[in-house]
């Protein structure tokens, strides 16, 4: 039986927003977007799909990233600008501080329509995309245990 989860746009927190979504019998019921087909090849965007199944936003688009991000939206090919859109602070909960590393954050040409930034870390950080990414940072894991209570 497949289970369906639905995402509510104005959740309190950055996760699923109740025990009542969380996937009976411990099946995920999570598909990933063919269009991603190389992409799915490296271990870190694997990682990040299985982030989102998991309830994670991606990390510039929390509430507070004007406070450690510079976006450049002029730069975003047209119709990807989404990726890129801020939540309300009443749609995320943050659990951690934000996290330059997390791979849940895309790297600083993440759809750029002419290779110029898309974001720039506030603290001159270089921004890896995912895929470059080989596993959870300290923080992403650490918010895992705090959305599952373990």
């Amino acid at each position: 039986m497949l289970y369906h989860i639905k995402i509510f746009q104005d959740a309190e927190r950055n996760v699923i927003p109740g025990n009542f979504y969380r996937w009976p019998n411990a099946r995920v019921p999570y598909v990933i977007d063919q269009g991603l087909r190389q992409g799915c090849l490296y271990v870190g965007t694997t990682i990040h799909e299985l982030g989102h199944a998991i309830g994670f936003y991606h990390e510039q688009n929390r509430s507070d990233r004007d406070n450690f991000l510079y976006i450049y939206l002029n730069n975003v090919v047209r119709g990807m600008e989404f990726n890129f859109a801020k939540l309300a602070p009443s749609q995320n909960l943050l659990l951690t501080a934000f996290d330059y590393g997390s791979i849940m954050i895309y790297g600083n040409d993440a759809f750029s329509k002419d290779g110029s930034p898309t974001m720039v870390a506030k603290n001159g950080q270089k921004l890896l995309n995912p895929f470059d990414k080989q596993s959870l940072t300290s923080s992403d894991a650490e918010r895992v245990k705090k959305m599952y209570n373990c």
